[in-house]
């Protein structure tokens, strides 16, 4: 079989070595955008805000920042003591989003400041602003984390276990 014959044995035209080069760097770039936009804070605080929207705990967790996670994986622990080891409660049930507007429709996501965060290392923080289709404002910050933009949340403190004699 030659170059310019298909593996059925009908011939095909010779593709030029410029089309072969524009066609495969038109598909590395197609790649690129789909493949995993973990490393942009606009795109990571996207997906949150959807899952917020959502209300699918589930999703919000792995989007976390590490401190949070372990913080409530600590809480879902202690509340899994709490119930009599009854029932496992799961990290993701201790999460409540509050102060959100379920009637917030995201309009646009931008990156607040300059810098690159593509070339941001672990523990360098970013902040994405949210703007709804209201003119509401809503802006959070995302820390870089094993390479990936994570979200910062507030952490209630844990609450003491308390020990029966």
């Amino acid at each position: 079989m030659s170059p310019e014959t298909c593996p059925s044995g009908h011939s095909r035209p010779a593709i030029p070595a410029v089309l072969r080069t524009a066609a495969l760097i038109c598909w590395a770039a197609l790649a690129g955008a789909c493949g995993d936009r973990s490393g942009d804070p606009v795109r990571a605080a996207q997906a949150f805000t959807a899952a917020v929207q959502r209300g699918d705990m589930n999703a919000v967790y792995p989007l976390l920042e590490r401190a949070a996670t372990e913080r409530l994986t600590a809480a879902a622990a202690q509340a899994s003591d709490q119930v009599g080891g009854r029932r496992r409660i799961e990290p993701a049930e201790m999460l409540q989003i509050v102060d959100v507007d379920p009637n917030f429709e995201l309009a646009s996501a931008e990156l607040v400041g300059d810098g690159d965060p593509s070339e941001a290392k672990d523990g360098e923080l970013a902040q994405v602003r949210l703007l709804g289709s209201q003119q509401e404002s809503h802006t959070l910050t995302l820390v870089r984390e094993e390479g990936a933009w994570r979200v910062r949340i507030p952490l209630p403190p844990l609450t003491p276990t308390a020990t029966t004699p």
